[in-house]
């Protein structure tokens, strides 16, 4: 039977990392076909896409993916939380995605979903230390992030996983999973960073679709 692989990212521009982590995906998951929800002109910081949607997307499908729907410019530049739930909206009403994957600091997705698993819930024990943190005036990702060690009560173990944007993010795609119930298996690949200089990709990627003074 068929399967079918999520992907969420802004591919601006489509690298080889990007690459790296469909093939990975792919590998990993068996699957047959890929869907990607990618941001449109807009990106998460607010500026404008330095490739626009049309090149990108034409990008991702020569490089394997088989259907791009461009994620809304609502959730696109919003804060992590919400483009990660309107990216896993998406794919959990197609009703036909096997596997989400997406690129953390950590391959340990247990850890990340025991994140996941209290941002969720919120227990009680969670609020009132959160609450706690909060009346010393400090800001609320710093409160909430210095709550979550201190009920998960291990800061050695996580004590870097709120420190790298990546996991942060997968940690919110995790929760939008739990909060729409989905039946998606949610799946981590270590970040493999391509540079800009890299000549598979300064190459070959800005002489087809960049053509700009950044290449």
């Amino acid at each position: 039977m068929s399967k079918v692989l999520g992907i969420v990212g802004e591919y601006n521009p489509f690298h080889n990392g990007h690459l790296y982590h469909l093939e990975q995906s792919k590998k990993i998951t068996s699957s047959t076909y890929t869907v990607a929800i990618m941001s449109g002109n807009f990106t998460q910081r607010g500026s404008t896409s330095l490739i626009d949607k049309w090149s990108k997307t034409e990008a991702a499908i020569q490089s394997g993916i088989d259907l791009v729907i461009e994620l809304p410019v609502l959730y696109a530049t919003s804060s992590a939380e919400n483009f990660a739930e309107g990216s896993i909206k998406i794919l959990n009403s197609l009703k036909v995605v096997d596997y989400l994957s997406f690129g953390a600091e950590t391959s340990d997705i247990d850890v990340l979903n025991r994140f996941a698993d209290v941002l969720y819930r919120e227990p009680k024990p969670y609020k009132t230390i959160l609450s706690h943190e909060l009346s010393k005036g400090i800001s609320f990702p710093k409160a909430r992030e210095n709550a979550l060690m201190f009920y998960l009560n291990d800061i050695r173990k996580y004590a870097n996983i709120l420190s790298s944007p990546n996991n942060i993010l997968g940690i919110e795609y995790l929760k939008a999973l739990k909060k729409y119930k989905s039946n998606i298996q949610a799946i981590s690949i270590t970040r493999y960073e391509a540079g800009y200089n890299d000549i598979g990709y300064s190459r070959e990627y800005c002489k087809r679709y960049c053509n700009s003074k950044y290449c």
